[in-house]
């Protein structure tokens, strides 16, 4: 009987391990599911920001006949660098009327590519006058 002392001691060694190693998978999944949350929200505001650029850029083609070349966009909204940039496409005639067809790519950038926080969306809209 005496060669059964601390086989209960093993076994308790052998279950706080096991709950250890549970523990910090749970600890880990947890980091990974906030990680994942935090990109899914920045994307959303990048695409919110391409877009309010693109849109900036159709004012100024349609309000004030002017087409930006490559204009930072200031101040930053929600900590975002939006480039907007604008491309004359070319010119038709219609009815004897000249319109023009341009290009309005948005670009906005949140952190510095290769960082874990880096975030970017491009989006482009064919502008005729």
């Amino acid at each position: 009987m005496r060669k059964q002392h601390g086989i209960t001691l093993i076994g308790a060694i052998f279950i706080l391990v096991i709950v250890s190693l549970l523990g910090q998978y749970l600890v880990s999944i947890t980091g990974v599911q906030r990680q994942t949350s935090l990109l899914s929200l920045q994307t959303a505001r990048a695409y919110q920001t391409a877009t309010a650029g693109v849109e900036w850029g159709i004012f100024q083609i349609t309000n004030n006949n002017h087409c930006p070349a490559n204009q930072v966009l200031s101040p930053a909204l929600n900590n975002f660098t939006t480039t907007v940039s604008c491309n004359q496409l070319g010119s038709y005639d219609e009815n004897g009327i000249m319109h023009s067809i341009y290009r309005v790519t948005s670009r906005s950038e949140y952190g510095n590519y290769g960082e874990i926080d880096y975030v970017s969306r491009r989006l482009q809209a064919i502008v005729h006058e």
